[in-house]
């Protein structure tokens, strides 16, 4: 029980990828998108629930903040290249680099307001 409690921050990144996946595919059968509104739409909400899981991590957490950021942020960035990777894009250009550390700086300034809030 106590695993599933530690690695609940990393689980619900995946859930959540797929699940969004699924939701802007129904969405672009009944209203077609152009590639630009989905990619924006995808953006706010993995930055979304980043922010969120970020802030609930600083909430829980007794030790400084953006080291926990940091390595909740490195471990969904290495999700995030695993699932890239399945679908037989290895390449890593820069605009994905910018695209996963705008994750990685999203997540550190949610544990650093989450455990600024549980100071007050």
């Amino acid at each position: 029980m106590k695993l599933i409690k530690k690695y609940n921050y990393i689980l619900k990144f995946p859930i959540f990828i797929i699940i969004l996946s699924i939701i802007l595919t129904i969405i672009n059968l009944i209203f077609p998108l152009s590639n630009q509104i989905n990619s924006i739409i995808s953006l706010i909400s993995i930055l979304l629930l980043c922010f969120i899981i970020g802030i609930k991590k600083g909430l829980n957490t007794k030790e400084q903040a953006y080291k926990e950021g940091l390595k909740l942020g490195l471990i969904n960035i290495l999700v995030l290249y695993i699932l890239n990777c399945l679908t037989l894009n290895f390449a890593l250009p820069l605009k994905k680099i910018f695209y996963f550390l705008i994750i990685c700086i999203t997540i550190i300034l949610g544990c650093i307001i989450g455990i600024n809030k549980k100071r007050l």
